[in-house]
C-alpha cells in the first residue's frame, strides 16, 4: 500500500492562494489610492495572474532564454508585484534559484510579505525538493534597479503612461544579453536593445490580456 498521493507543489500553491481573494486585495489597493493622483485609475489598476497558466507561460519562455537552464537556474523579478502571487508562482519554476518582487504600495507589499510567509510554510519545497530564495521589497523600480541583473523580468504595466514606459525601456536596456523581459499590454518604447519574441494571452483575475515577450540583444 503506497498510501495517498501527496499534492504537487502547484496544487498546494493554488490551495494557499485561494485564501487571498483578488477582489479584497484590489479593494485594499484602491482605498490606499484615495486622495492621490492615481485614485481614478480603471479597474485594471490591480490584477493577479492565474497560477497554473502563469507558471506554464514562465516555463515556456524561460526555457528559450539563453541565460537560463534548469541545471543552472537564474533570477526572476516581478516589477509592481502587488500581493506577490506571481513571485511565489514563478518560485515553482525549475529555471529560477531566486524570485523577487518590487512594489511601491505599502499595503500591497504588506500582503506580499504574508503570501511569501505562507508559501515557505505551506507550499515549499518544489516537486524536485528544492526551495528558491523568495522575497518582496517595498520600493520604486527606478530607484531599486537591481532587477536589471535578472534573467527574467515580468512587468504588468497596463495602466502606465507613455513617459513611464519610455523610462522603463531605457532602464531595462542595461539588462544582460539573452535575458527575458515581459510587459503586459503596453509594448516597450523603441526597444532597440531587445528582440521581440512573441505575443501571448495570459489570464488575470479580471480577464485575459496580451503579454509581450522580449529578449535582450
Amino acid at each position: 500500500d503506497t498510501g495517498c498521493a501527496q499534492p504537487t507543489a502547484l496544487a498546494r500553491l493554488e490551495a494557499t492562494l485561494e485564501q487571498i481573494r483578488p477582489d479584497v486585495v484590489k479593494l485594499i489597493v484602491m482605498e490606499s489610492l484615495e486622495g492621490t493622483g492615481d485614485e481614478d485609475l480603471d479597474t485594471m489598476v490591480y490584477g493577479e495572474t492565474n497560477a497554473r497558466a502563469f507558471l506554464e507561460f514562465v516555463n515556456k519562455y524561460a526555457k528559450g532564454a539563453a541565460a537560463l537552464d534548469a541545471n543552472a537556474p537564474g533570477v526572476f523579478y516581478d516589477l509592481g508585484s502587488g500581493a506577490g502571487k506571481s513571485v511565489v508562482t514563478a518560485a515553482l519554476s525549475p529555471y529560477f534559484r531566486a524570485c523577487h518582487g518590487i512594489e511601491i504600495l505599502p499595503c500591497a507589499h504588506a500582503i506580499a510579505e504574508c503570501v511569501i510567509e505562507d508559501f515557505l510554510r505551506d507550499v515549499a519545497p518544489r516537486d524536485d525538493g528544492t526551495t528558491p530564495t523568495v522575497s518582496a521589497r517595498l520600493g520604486d523600480i527606478f530607484s531599486d534597479t537591481s532587477w536589471t541583473e535578472a534573467d527574467f523580468v515580468f512587468c504588468n504595466c497596463v495602466t502606465w503612461d507613455e513617459s513611464t514606459i519610455t523610462r522603463l525601456t531605457r532602464t531595462a536596456s542595461s539588462m544582460r544579453s539573452g535575458s527575458i523581459f515581459v510587459t503586459v499590454l503596453c509594448p516597450l518604447a523603441e526597444p532597440h536593445a531587445f528582440d521581440f519574441i512573441a505575443e501571448e494571452e495570459i489570464a488575470f483575475s479580471w480577464g485575459h490580456v496580451e503579454a509581450l515577450v522580449y529578449k535582450k540583444t
